[in-house]
């Protein structure tokens, strides 16, 4: 498994990287820019080597798995609730 596979993983089972993800995604939309060396510094952070390149090359990751997870889909809504079971 890769490291970027191993943060993903990580992260789906952690709410605080996940709000740590999100906060990313807010602050590099909001200044147009970042994201990946965003990403990138807060897997090195928890132990994961991965570059910004691979950030992007992995951005379409949602769902890799079969269904969407929960916090893939807060990533999808724009971090509105999702309600669950309609």
């Amino acid at each position: 498994m890769t490291d970027f596979n191993s943060f993903r993983n990580a992260v789906l089972e952690d709410d605080d990287l996940q709000e740590a993800v999100i906060s990313i995604i807010n602050t590099a939309t909001t200044n147009g820019s970042g994201l990946g060396d965003g990403i990138a510094t807060l897997a090195k952070t928890h132990g994961f080597t991965i570059t910004s390149d691979e950030v992007y090359a992995h951005q379409d990751f949602l769902g890799q798995d079969g269904d969407l997870t929960d916090f893939e889909l807060e990533l999808i809504s724009g971090g509105q609730s999702v309600v669950q079971g309609c």
